[in-house]
């Protein structure tokens, strides 16, 4: 935008005038990312999470818990003395060069502080390097291992359990059913490749044995050779970690072909909100185990998160409490350190959100005890967030279900 321009001193000459010009210009290179802030400025915040694409499923709500806290901590006031929380929301589509799309705008038009979401491994590791550049903040809802694997400085936190700890989940569930020769047909995908060899080893340990794996593309045109491969060796139980559009292709193609060997996958592929039932219909759906990392469902942490998401008791949001988990931690960390510099704060989410201090899931009540001077531990609505020197969860535990009958079922909870 041009501003007006003043009249200038005919004192000023020509040459002060360029090498202003020109201090100024090398000040922009030097730190495109700082601005002055005013004491009444918003606070912008980014958010990328898929709203179309074959995870769209999950964008609503992850949406509505990041707002949700926005909301209560504006309306208390805000942060900094009275700075209110701008949060701007970009659409990944589920693939990585919208994700990254959406991550350049927020860090050069909007220019964000931090952006939280990324549901998606793929569109977090092509989005991570612009935000370590920037010196922001990062916040996945991803599970691939090498999302956090390489040197950050503390930039990355992950609000999901790593891949490699869902495999082990699924080779128990699969070893429980009595399911020893078993096959894995997985997506192509860092997020779900990084799984498999965690998973041959738990089956493996426990007596049993991985008699195939076999890697598929996404969105293939037809899944049928992939699926009489698998099938066709007649194994004890199929592991497919998948996503919901494949996932649902895949299932059909092994109901039309008319074959029994029971089958094992994950929430976000079987279940996605619904999603998978819609897409095949209760008879081709029945019977399949599904399991995801999920929230404490049980705890009063997590029922009155549901209550203050308008949702009834027995609503299981897989991913609704890493948002609102996300934007509490950004909020309480810039609070603690005092300014919204992403190099300072996020050395504070440590000390807030391991043991050590006052226990508390309400951001609020949490941002109180901390202006009173009290140590807190935050306890989220989608984990307990604790993390590891990496910016890893630890301390996560699965859900697993079964369709049954049109519903989802709910079988145990693994830790």
């Amino acid at each position: 935008m041009s501003k007006t321009k003043r009249p200038v001193r005919t004192s000023i000459t020509r040459r002060r005038a360029l090498q202003g010009m020109g201090a100024l210009a090398g000040a922009a290179v030097a730190a495109p990312w700082v601005r002055p802030a005013s004491a009444n400025e918003p606070i912008p915040i980014g958010m990328v999470i898929p709203f179309t694409g074959a995870t769209g499923a999950y964008g609503p709500e992850m949406e509505k818990a990041a707002r949700l806290v926005v909301k209560q901590i504006n309306e208390a006031g805000g942060l900094l003395g009275g700075r209110k929380i701008d949060l701007v929301i970009e659409d990944s589509e589920s693939i990585p060069t919208a994700g990254v799309a959406a991550t350049k705008k927020l860090l050069e038009v909007n220019r964000v502080e931090a952006i939280i979401g990324y549901w998606g491994s793929p569109i977090a590791m092509a989005s991570k390097q612009l935000i370590l550049d920037a010196g922001k903040v990062m916040m996945v809802s991803c599970a691939a291992d090498a999302v956090t694997q390489e040197p950050h400085g503390g930039h990355i936190w992950r609000f999901q359990a790593k891949s490699t700890q869902w495999g082990p989940a699924g080779a128990k569930i699969m070893q429980q059913n009595g399911q020893n020769k078993v096959a894995v047909l997985a997506q192509q995908n860092p997020f779900v490749i990084s799984m498999v060899a965690p998973f041959r080893a738990e089956i493996e340990r426990n007596g049993g044995e991985v008699v195939k794996e076999v890697v598929y593309n996404p969105d293939q045109p037809s899944y049928r050779a992939e699926v009489e491969e698998v099938f066709g060796m007649e194994p004890d139980g199929v592991f497919i970690p998948g996503l919901l559009t494949d996932f649902s292709s895949i299932v059909k193609e092994y109901y039309r072909a008319g074959f029994t060997t029971p089958i094992t996958s994950l929430s976000i592929a079987a279940d996605a909100n619904g999603k998978f039932l819609e897409n095949v219909g209760a008879e081709i759906a029945e019977g399949v185990h599904h399991f995801q990392p999920a929230p404490p469902i049980d705890s009063e942490n997590y029922k009155r998160f549901l209550s203050e998401m308008g949702e009834s008791d027995d609503t299981v949001f897989l991913f609704a409490g890493n948002a609102y988990d996300q934007m509490s931690m950004t909020a309480l960390a810039i609070e603690k350190a005092g300014t919204t510099d992403g190099k300072v704060w996020t050395k504070e989410i440590m000390g807030l959100a391991n043991p050590g201090g006052v226990k508390t899931m309400d951001p609020l009540e949490a941002l109180d005890l901390m202006r009173s001077g009290e140590d807190i531990d935050f306890i989220g609505a989608g984990s307990d967030c604790d993390f590891d020197d990496q910016g890893d969860q630890v301390n996560r535990h699965f859900l697993h279900r079964v369709i049954r009958n049109g519903e989802n079922v709910k079988v145990q909870v693994i830790t």
